[in-house]
């Protein structure tokens, strides 16, 4: 049902890797997802892929205020005897792999509210994308239509970090024998309302299968490979059973959910677009496409 949309979805559909290096020597890395718009490379990804970056930000701006406290400590009454040091779970070094070798993403809008990010890639050649997505009209979209979502779940990333050049080194990626389907249909529209500055509504799509850890920031889309949401979130339904089963001889109670998947509505999508003028291909309702923006 999906084969050919799957197709078409790999092509604009890449992975972005988020290294992190701690205090403690500590090395993390996550895989998400993200869509490449159009040819001028701008990209759409969940809003969550920058949280580990504000941590990152917000750690370099402590270690900064404790080191000047450190080199002040002598001089100043009543300062603490020894040293302040610093946490072990500190980012000292952050980095994005954004889903080819070199490219940085620039002009970054990110609304944490939405859970939505959008930038440009640079450099960026529009050869590297062979087809672009086409984003449906929100007036078509419909509970009970058959959907399906794609990303990089179950990506095992392990980085290093390089003294020499101070930076991040991660494994070739396989990335079209990595990228992972899987279907359901919308079964609700969700309506959290307007976003605290009134600029947009909050609209999502409700999916009957499970977002993937990995697959945040990816398409959820049709069988023609048209873009219905972005998936941001997993939520998880309480079924009301309560079964008992025994564990090591232990009657545990199980609480049983049904697993949701969450994605950000085109409608909201395409309205962040148009506000920051990033041109992206549209549905008409006479069924053909036209492109929207600048």
């Amino acid at each position: 049902m999906f084969a050919d949309a799957c197709g078409k979805v790999s092509e604009f559909s890449r992975p972005v890797v988020i290294s992190t290096r701690h205090q403690d020597g500590t090395i993390k890395t996550e895989c998400g997802t993200f869509i490449v718009l159009n040819r001028d490379g701008w990209i759409i990804t969940a809003g969550h892929m920058y949280d580990s970056y504000v941590k990152y930000q917000g750690d370099r701006k402590k270690a900064e205020e404790i080191e000047e406290l450190n080199a002040a400590r002598s001089s100043r009454p009543g300062a603490p005897s020894q040293p302040v040091k610093l946490d072990p779970g500190m980012i000292t070094n952050h980095s994005f792999w954004w889903g080819w070798d070199g490219v940085r993403i620039t002009n970054v809008y990110v609304n944490r509210q939405l859970d939505m990010a959008v930038g440009r890639l640079e450099p960026f050649d529009p050869e590297w994308v062979r087809e672009y997505p086409v984003l449906r009209d929100p007036d078509h979209l419909r509970p009970g239509t058959s959907v399906c979502r794609s990303g990089y779940p179950f990506v095992n990333i392990t980085a290093s970090w390089d003294d020499a050049t101070s930076s991040f080194r991660i494994p070739k990626i396989p990335i079209r024998d990595l990228i992972f389907p899987n279907e359901g249909i919308h079964t609700r529209t969700v309506d959290r309302g307007r976003t605290r500055d009134g600029d947009f509504r909050m609209l999502y799509v409700e999916t009957s299968s499970p977002g993937l850890k990995g697959q945040s920031g990816g398409p959820i889309f049709d069988r023609e490979g048209r873009i219905y949401a972005m998936q941001v979130q997993t939520m998880h339904m309480p079924l009301g059973f309560h079964p008992t089963v025994e564990y090591d001889g232990k009657t545990v109670v199980e609480n049983q959910f049904m697993n949701v998947g969450l994605g950000v509505h085109v409608a909201t999508i395409r309205d962040v677009l148009d506000s920051r003028g990033v041109r992206y291909d549209a549905e008409e309702d006479a069924g053909g496409y036209r492109i929207v923006g600048r």
